[in-house]
């Protein structure tokens, strides 16, 4: 069996597309416990590391480490019953010895979300409970790994390279060997049929129309939400209030302050282009909003 990677970018709405697909399947038999979701990241768990390569990860260096992720991967392929979907929030890069980090041989293909930059600046400091320019510089750092230092000891999670917000797009969608289905959040929220019905098929499911509307009713924000606030959400970060926090596009608007943008823009511009995201910033910062740099 091969895995379908969900990757993307931290906040651009992977943990919405698994909660989809979950209710999708034939055995949901109802609205999804959004903490029984699939595809949760199982490839980035150090036990997970440390149990299906019987290495101890507490003694290696992180370079060590990425160094064998091309094997763990392959072995969970081999592992995982199907459907196998498996969310990822890192880059698509080389590891040291120059394999890849995600294998053709053990992928089936890759699902990618791309979101605003600008928005994915604001929810992911709500996410981490950090400043929004601590945030614009984390994506901006072509050295930014998902998982820092700890002062207190090892993390229950393996380092994860990022790259940039537009590094980690590049990376996957320039790859030129895995097959990659790109999805934009924002037509996700424009016409989530449409948008989730050619990610069912992309990931070869059976197709049913009746059990997507279904699946999408389910999964609606406002159902999310009352599910965290009933049972609470293990992949909450323990600072932040709550983890579904809108569900919308455009909150960067009133959110980020002009010279918050033009960093964003300076630094990913290309890739914003690319996806159509460039020229509404630009235009923001062309007018009133450039009055408050």
């Amino acid at each position: 069996m091969s895995i379908v990677w969900l990757a993307s970018y931290p906040k651009s709405g992977n943990t919405w597309l698994r909660t989809v697909l979950t209710n999708y399947l034939p055995e949901a038999g109802g609205p999804a416990s959004i903490n029984a979701l699939i595809g949760w990241s199982t490839a980035s768990f150090r036990y997970t590391f440390d149990e299906f390569l019987g290495l101890p990860s507490s003694d290696m260096t992180p370079e060590e480490i990425l160094r064998c992720r091309p094997l763990l991967h392959e072995a969970l392929a081999e592992a995982m019953p199907p459907p196998a979907f498996v969310k990822v929030h890192e880059a698509c890069v080389r590891a040291p010895g120059g394999a890849a980090l995600f294998p053709k041989s053990a992928t089936a293909g890759v699902v990618y979300l791309v979101r605003n930059p600008l928005d994915v600046a604001v929810s992911y400091a709500h996410h981490d409970q950090r400043t929004i320019d601590r945030i614009v510089t984390h994506m901006n750092d072509p050295a930014a790994n998902l998982v820092g230092k700890c002062p207190r000891g090892i993390t229950n999670w393996l380092p994860a390279p990022m790259l940039t917000w537009s590094g980690h797009a590049s990376s996957w969608l320039d790859q030129g060997e895995l097959p990659v289905h790109v999805t934009r959040y924002e037509d996700m929220l424009a016409n989530p049929r449409a948008a989730f019905g050619a990610i069912v098929r992309f990931a070869g499911l059976d197709w049913d129309a009746a059990r997507l509307g279904e699946a999408i009713g389910h999964a609606a924000f406002p159902r999310l939400r009352a599910q965290e606030e009933e049972f609470g959400f293990h992949e909450k970060q323990p600072t932040a209030p709550s983890f579904f926090r809108a569900g919308v596009a455009g909150s960067w608007r009133t959110a980020l302050r002009p010279r918050q943008v033009r960093a964003l823009v300076d630094a990913h511009g290309p890739v914003m282009e690319r996806f159509g995201y460039l020229r509404e910033a630009e235009t923001f910062l062309a007018g009133e909003g450039a009055a408050g740099a």
